[in-house]
């Protein structure tokens, strides 16, 4: 009996132990997830941090080391990319800016974010000019810089060399801008493209800019801007600042000679004409346009103005009751003398301006024609192929005009083959062409609404070999 008590005894002490394990266990688990949760989450923390640290980092140097250097000469804030080496490239982007205001930092007023991915000189508002200012980046960096101060390599002595850039000023900012720049730099005229740097250049040379230049952005709007004047940061002689063509002296530094324009805001009237008898889509600037019975004046920003056609092909069916539908297909755009096959075009429409005309050119390439199928005495239910395509009779279709493999099918029931005997072929004009079997022609030529009439009977009868 004692024996009996003390194994139920031990039993019990077993299951409250398992029941304990059991417990413990159930407990453990979802605290080592949540232990191992909190370690990945640290870990995916540290390594955004470690990230941004190296990329807050990685720009500090980028801009000490000239991609881009930053100059302040108290009206421009420069930034120029002096070192085209610097791995990886990347933009700076400016997410504000802000002056010392007696005994306080002011912002600025810009379009922010500005993103510098080329050359780019920003103007500062008179009040600013020749307080200290500080740049902010994306990224939280601060430059602090001093009229007359720079940050990365772009020194003020040295051998010399220039660089000419071009750029559309208004009351939001700078908008970079690349035109063609005409100079005898090198002793000879050339055309070159701007943002253009002459390096270890010295001496006087010749540079030549159009009077208007543009800027598109990425909805196809356009910005036109006419010359306004020259600018100078660093040390040369200009002998005019609001001339076209000027003559630049430079004096042994580094020098950037900006050529300066301003927004033109004119409108003008532009009248645009078409060959396309239905409406056709197009934008201006980006804002779609309807052209509707051939003609549609507008009135567009004076300067230049992106043209795009949406319509390139389409169905004319003014003529469908007659059995014609025209086809056309976009040819090109004709504007003042010159003419365009690409569907997007950059023109020029002169300021104060009149009697602008654009015309948008469209082929009637083919047209479709109703043609009709009837058949007689068609007892096999037969159908009839015009260029490789089965039709059935007693339908009228619409088929492309062109010359055609021409065939109504035959029927060979056994003891004789049923085809056509006749063939009609009827056009709108009037003209009718009869053809008998066997010279039934193996082609037709549709150009214009026809009916083709088929009269079917026995062409042919067969008789069975007997066996002797």
């Amino acid at each position: 009996m004692a024996n009996k008590k003390m194994f139920k005894k031990g039993l019990i002490n077993a299951v409250a132990i398992i029941i304990l394990l059991v417990i413990v266990i159930a407990l453990a688990v979802p605290f080592i997830f949540y232990s191992e949760s909190l370690q990945s989450n640290k870990e995916v923390s540290n390594v955004l941090v470690n990230n941004y640290i190296y990329l807050k980092n990685l720009q500090i140097n980028q801009v000490t080391s000239g991609h881009p250097a930053i100059v302040y000469n108290g009206t421009y804030v420069l930034m120029v990319y002096t070192n085209g080496e610097f791995v990886p490239p990347s933009n700076l982007t400016i997410t504000e800016m802000l002056y010392f205001n007696q005994d306080k930092w002011t912002e600025i007023p810009e379009n922010y974010p500005i993103v510098i991915s080329v050359d780019k000189s920003l103007s500062l508002p008179s009040y600013v000019k020749g307080d200290p200012i500080i740049l902010v980046s994306s990224l939280g960096n601060i430059f602090y810089l001093t009229p007359g101060s720079e940050i990365g390599p772009y020194s003020q002595s040295g051998v010399g060399g220039i660089e000419i850039i071009t750029q559309i000023s208004n009351s939001s900012g700078t908008l970079p801008v690349s035109t063609n720049v005409t100079t005898n730099i090198y002793g000879t005229f050339k055309n070159y493209t701007t943002p253009v740097e002459f390096p270890n250049i010295t001496g006087s040379f010749d540079a030549k800019v159009p009077e208007y230049v543009y800027y598109e952005n990425s909805k196809g709007q356009i910005v036109t801007g006419v010359f306004h004047n020259w600018n100078v940061i660093g040390k040369a002689k200009l002998n005019s600042t609001n001339e076209l063509g000027v003559n630049v002296q430079l004096e042994g530094q580094p020098t950037i000679v900006i050529a300066n324009y301003t927004p033109v805001l004119s409108k003008v009237e532009l009248t645009i004409n078409t060959n396309y008898p239905g409406s056709i889509c197009l934008s201006i600037d980006g804002k779609k346009q309807s052209v509707s019975n051939m003609q549609q004046t507008i009135y567009v920003p004076a300067g230049f103005v992106n043209i795009t056609i949406y319509t390139l092909q389409g169905n004319n069916t003014n003529y469908e009751s007659e059995g014609i539908i025209e086809h056309y297909q976009f040819s090109y755009v004709e504007y003042n003398e010159a003419q365009y096959i690409t569907t997007s075009e950059i023109i020029f429409v002169p300021p104060n301006s009149d009697n602008n005309y654009i015309y948008v050119y469209y082929q009637n390439n083919y047209n479709y024609y109703q043609i009709c199928l009837i058949a007689y005495n068609d007892t096999c239910n037969d159908n009839i192929f015009i260029g490789g395509v089965g039709y059935n009779y007693n339908n009228s279709y619409w088929i492309i005009g062109g010359n055609y493999y021409f065939n109504p099918i035959v029927t060979f029931t056994g003891s004789y083959t049923q085809g056509a005997i006749t063939v009609c072929f009827e056009y709108s004009n009037g003209t009718t062409f009869t053809y008998n079997f066997p010279k039934i022609p193996d082609y037709i030529i549709i150009n214009q609404p026809m009916n083709i009439i088929v009269y079917y009977n026995v062409t042919i009868y067969w008789t069975p070999l007997s066996g002797e």
